[in-house]
């Protein structure tokens, strides 16, 4: 068998909503890498999120940041930071429509203390601060978070308006798309350096390991997952995605929550 490289979303693909991963897709990435395929991260989560018991199950690379930052083995490949121009007038926005919002960078996320409290407000008593680290990282306050250098990726809650409109008020450098969670109402989302998402991080992973993309398969639920599983070679959709990307997809497998993983690896006999 030729082999592989597969592409891994994180949250709903590979660890379910409560930062557990199915001992099913457990025994998927072990198998699969036993069979020589190489397993590649490819997450809007920065390099920080990444849980660092799954890293144990040896991964040949991360795409972190959606696109931001990519690795192979220990060697950083690229990595591409948010200009303070662009950063300052993102901020700016958020903060006149009060949404709470979150710069995320290689080693930390970044708030002000309102988006801190807005947090603790939203979740309350039903996500407890230990289950809220584990899933989405520590947060530490920061009042000029704008004045960073280190930010890769925005995530936001909470807008009064959809993405769409938010993209409009961000501009062209940016793109602005749907968040993959949806904890709290249809108007969360993230921003990127427009040009630079997980198709990108895939080819530049590509390239250094001299593989051609016709021998990959992505795995994916998510808005940030579409040019993820059109660069693929086999782009396949969890069970729990959307309508739009199963019907972007080249197969589409179970949720989950039901061996999806491990029923998409096995039809693409992977293993």
């Amino acid at each position: 068998m030729e082999r592989k490289v597969l592409f891994l979303d994180i949250d709903g693909t590979l660890v379910d909503f409560h930062g557990e991963i199915p001992a099913s897709a457990g025994r998927a990435l072990k198998m699969a890498k036993q069979k020589g395929h190489l397993l590649v991260l490819c997450t809007g989560r920065t390099k920080v999120q990444v849980y660092p018991w799954l890293r144990e199950y040896g991964f040949d690379g991360m795409i972190t940041g959606a696109g931001a930052q990519v690795e192979a083995g220990d060697r950083l490949i690229c990595r591409h930071l948010t200009d303070q121009k662009h950063l300052a007038e993102a901020v700016g926005f958020f903060e006149r429509v009060r949404a709470p919002y979150y710069l995320q960078a290689e080693t930390a996320i970044y708030a002000p203390q309102w988006c801190l409290d807005k947090r603790t407000a939203v979740f309350g008593g039903k996500v407890s601060e230990e289950e809220r680290k584990k899933c989405f990282g520590t947060l530490i306050r920061d009042e000029r978070p704008w004045l960073r250098e280190d930010i890769e990726k925005i995530a936001y809650y909470q807008a009064p308006e959809p993405p769409e409109a938010v993209q409009k008020a961000l501009g062209d450098y940016f793109t602005v798309e749907a968040s993959s969670f949806q904890l709290i109402n249809g108007s969360d989302g993230e921003v990127t350096i427009r040009g630079i998402d997980k198709a990108y991080g895939m080819e530049r992973y590509l390239e250094f390991v001299g593989i051609g993309r016709e021998n990959t398969a992505a795995f994916g639920d998510g808005p940030n997952d579409f040019k993820m599983l059109e660069y693929a070679g086999v782009g396949v959709a969890m069970g729990n995605a959307g309508k739009e990307l199963k019907a972007a997809a080249d197969l589409v497998t179970s949720s989950i929550g039901e061996d999806g993983l491990y029923r998409a690896f096995e039809k693409l006999k992977l293993f």
